[in-house]
């Protein structure tokens, strides 16, 4: 009994720790300038972990017409291989430390993540800056990752739900600058050689702003004469930011959805996708978007899951996010139900929507929701990764870090009255795309709501 007190004791002082220092945040940072290259250091003696994080402050966006996705495909192929060492010694090597690595790519910015123990942050880092100066991106190793890429493209079809996602992305963005998947296509793929890979590398090497993120305890911060010498990064000359002025994308002329309709063959479930493109004004008040968010489909209680599974029997799983970049969002309902509840499925998320936008809803189910929100917002920063991945956005968003701090005492002034207030805003029904993947059958029951577009899915792969 006594041994299961002290393991709970310890239990319950990790999560106060954890709670603690994820709702303090900006007194553990610290910011550093490296040879111009701005340093942020998010100091946690916790644990001997580091996590360093390196944004660029460019993405797929810089690719030409005929290099679509190769700055997805580069940061990919960093350890396929460079002057000195193939791709099985690299990854040994990496491996042997127990090193995490990968990469994200955006539209407007992209980043590298390096994680592992403290003790070997000093050998991991020099490899990382020899992949970055030395890559070469060898002939026979990009011919692999173009077709395991044409095959995951591919296999996509096998995937309904997963495809439903990917065209809906493109459809919803249509007319603005992000609508293109960063992977490219199939039609693209096949254009990128190792020549296009190179000048990527060296572009983002020698010409993007960079910002470096590292969490974990003071020893890390010793690489700093790896990151300026020997992956050969200043702030000199290398500051280009990709800003992409946008236009204001909002339907307002929009007097009823538009319905987007994509058939594949032998389906028997349709895939519904609801939303669209939020301008820059829409997501100001990011706190409430999570809010309304979490309120109308952040969970089994939430407003959405249980109209339509719990009341109605239409769906396993329903969700909905509203949320922004630095100059866009976007905010988007995704369910699925067999083909002969379509209909009934979007009239009951119709009829929920305007439910919530009425205020007719409990005060009870309201706090209720609020209160997990703000019970669950700190927990959820309780790793590394979260952290530092937090920081880097909000300097992306030009945002200050006590909004991290600060989200619960925001949230805890909203009232019924602003979740109503912004589901009118961002859901009415009139300015949404409807969007079904499903059985060639299905055009019948969406004419009944009105026009409706047919979009061939291999136009999207």
């Amino acid at each position: 009994m006594k041994k299961n007190k002290t393991i709970l004791t310890f239990f319950i002082l990790a999560i106060t720790s954890s709670f603690s220092f994820a709702s303090d945040i900006t007194s553990h940072i610290s910011k550093y300038d490296w040879d111009g290259i701005e340093v942020t250091w998010l100091e946690d003696e916790r644990l001997p972990l580091y996590k360093v994080l390196i944004y660029f402050a460019d993405g797929a966006l810089s690719d030409g017409e005929n290099e679509r996705g190769a700055t997805n495909a580069m940061f990919e192929m960093l350890d396929s291989g460079t002057r000195r060492y193939g791709q099985m010694e690299i990854n040994e090597n990496l491996e042997f430390f127990g090193v995490s690595w990968n990469s994200t790519v955006n539209h407007e910015y992209s980043f590298y993540t390096v994680s592992g123990l403290v003790k070997d942050i000093v050998p991991t880092m020099k490899q990382v800056c020899h992949l970055f100066q030395e890559a070469t991106f060898p002939e026979d190793e990009l011919k692999k990752e173009i077709k395991k890429a044409e095959s995951e493209i591919e296999s996509m079809v096998n995937n309904q739900g997963g495809l439903a996602t990917h065209i809906f992305r493109e459809v919803s963005l249509s007319g603005t600058p992000y609508s293109y998947p960063v992977t490219g296509k199939l039609k693209d793929l096949r254009k990128i050689t190792s020549k296009v890979l190179e000048n990527k590398l060296k572009y983002f090497n020698q010409k993007v702003k960079k910002r470096i993120y590292i969490a974990g305890p003071k020893k890390a911060l010793q690489i700093k004469s790896i990151v300026n010498q020997e992956c050969g990064w200043s702030g000199k000359g290398a500051d280009y930011v990709r800003v992409v002025p946008i236009k204001n994308n909002s339907p307002k002329n929009q007097v009823a959805p538009r319905v987007v309709f994509v058939p594949v063959p032998n389906s028997n479930q349709a895939q519904v996708r609801i939303g669209r493109f939020l301008n820059k004004t829409e997501i100001a008040q990011e706190e409430l978007l999570e809010l309304m968010s979490n309120f109308l489909g952040g969970g089994f209680t939430s407003m959405l899951m249980r109209a339509v599974r719990f009341n109605e029997g239409l769906t396993y799983s329903i969700g909905a996010f509203a949320a922004g970049q630095r100059d866009y969002g976007r905010a988007a309902i995704s369910t699925s139900t067999k083909n002969q509840s379509l209909q009934k499925l979007i009239d009951v998320i119709r009829n929920t929507l305007e439910t919530v936008q009425k205020g007719q809803f409990s005060d009870g189910d309201f706090e209720r929701m609020k209160g997990n929100l703000i019970g669950s917002y700190h927990f959820a920063l309780e790793r590394k990764d979260a952290l530092v991945s937090h920081l880097s956005l909000l300097d992306h968003k030009e945002k200050n870090y006590s909004t991290l701090e600060n989200f619960n005492n925001v949230v805890s002034k909203f009232g019924a009255g602003d979740v109503s207030r912004m589901d009118g805003i961002v859901f009415d029904w009139s300015k949404q795309t409807i969007f079904v993947l499903g059985s060639p059958d299905l055009k019948k029951d969406l004419q009944k709501m009105g026009s409706v577009e047919v979009l061939n899915f291999k136009d999207f792969l």
